[in-house]
C-alpha cells in the first residue's frame, strides 16, 4: 500500500532529526543497523500528514517514544494511531522512562510484533520449495577461523572495533573469556570504550540471555544463535560448525599465548579448517598475512 506524504511531514522530519530526546538516542542505539533480529529501522519517518519516532517499513511495524507531552495530547495520538491502523501500522508506544530504564521490555515487544507478522504474513524465500538442496549449491560454507595477531594493539582496543563491524554486518556474536574476571571487564568495557556511545550486550545467565546481540559467555553454548564467535585469552574454541566465522584474538608480546595460538593453528591446519591470519601494520592497519 503506497501512502503519500505531505510535504510539511518532510520538513517536520527534517527539524526532528535535529533535536532528539535522550530516550530516542538511547532506543536508536539499539534500533539502528538491524541489530534487533534484522529489522531495518528509519528514524524520524515521514508516513502521510504525520512523522514517526521509528518505522520499520518492512513489517509495518511504528515505535513511538512518548515524553511528558503526550499526556496532553491523548486526542491527537489517538486519531494518528488510527490512521496508521488504517494503513496497516503496528503502532508501539513507550513512555520515556520505560525506554531508558528497561529497554528489554521495548525489544521484547519489538521481537514479538516481528514474530507475529512473519506467522501472519510469510516472504515466499522462507518457505520450503526456496531452500538449497541439502549438498547442494548454495549450501552453508565452511565455517572461516580468522587469527588476530595482536601486538600493537590491545584487547580492549580492537575488540570493540571488530564487535562494531559484526553488528554492522546484521551478525549476532558470542565472546568466550576464560574466567569470571576476563568476562567482567569484557562487559565494562563495551559499557565505556567510547564517551558517545556503546555496544549492547549482556553475560550468560542474565535474563533474555538469548536475545542480545552480543553475549559474552565462559561456556561453550551459543544461546543467542551467533554468527560469530570471539576467543580471548586462548579460551576453548569447542564446536565451530554453527558459526560463520571465528575470531581467536591473541596477544603476540605474551610468549605463553604466542606458543598457545601456533599450536592451536597447526592442529586446525591439519585437521583441514579453513584459516586466515591477520597481523597489524606498522601504522597500525590489519593485513592479511596468511
Amino acid at each position: 500500500m503506497a501512502i503519500h506524504h505531505s510535504d510539511r511531514a518532510h520538513a517536520s522530519a527534517r527539524r526532528l532529526r535535529k533535536a532528539v530526546t535522550f530516550a530516542e538516542v538511547a532506543l536508536w542505539t539499539y534500533l539502528r543497523d538491524r541489530q534487533v533480529d534484522g529489522l531495518r529501522f528509519r528514524r524520524q519517518v515521514p508516513l502521510g500528514a504525520y512523522v514517526v519516532d521509528f518505522c520499520c517499513l518492512s513489517h509495518r511495524l511504528v515505535v513511538e517514544a512518548d515524553g511528558g507531552v503526550h499526556t496532553l495530547r491523548e486526542q491527537e495520538d489517538a486519531a494518528r494511531d488510527a490512521w496508521l491502523a488504517e494503513q496497516g501500522f503496528t503502532v508501539l508506544r513507550f513512555a520515556n522512562e520505560t525506554i531508558l530504564a528497561r529497554v528489554n521490555v521495548v525489544l521484547e515487544a519489538i521481537r514479538d510484533h516481528a514474530a507475529g507478522y512473519l506467522v501472519a504474513t510469510p516472504h515466499p524465500s522462507r518457505s520450503a520449495s526456496h531452500l538449497p538442496p541439502q549438498g547442494g549449491k548454495g549450501m552453508k560454507a565452511r565455517t572461516e577461523i580468522w587469527f588476530y595477531h595482536l601486538e600493537r594493539s590491545s584487547l580492549d582496543d580492537v575488540l570493540p572495533g571488530l564487535l562494531e563491524k559484526t553488528l554492522d554486518r546484521g551478525w549476532r556474536a558470542v565472546v568466550r573469556a576464560s574466567d569470571g574476571d576476563r568476562a567482567a571487564r569484557i562487559d565494562e568495557r563495551l559499557w565505556t570504550y567510547r564517551d558517545d556511545a556503546f555496544l549492547p550486550h549482556g553475560r550468560s545467565g542474565d535474563p533474555h540471555a538469548e536475545r542480545q546481540p552480543i553475549l559474552i559467555t565462559e561456556s561453550q553454548e551459543n544461546p543467542n544463535a551467533a554468527q560469530a564467535l570471539f576467543i580471548v585469552d586462548g579460551s576453548e574454541l569447542g564446536v565451530t560448525e554453527a558459526y560463520d566465522r571465528c575470531f581467536i584474538l591473541f596477544d603476540g608480546r605474551d610468549d605463553t599465548a604466542l606458543m598457545g595460538a601456533r599450536e592451536r593453528w597447526k592442529t586446525l591446519k591439519a585437521a583441514g579448517a579453513d584459516l586466515a591470519y591477520w597481523k597489524q601494520s606498522p601504522e597500525g592497519r590489519w593485513e592479511k598475512a596468511a
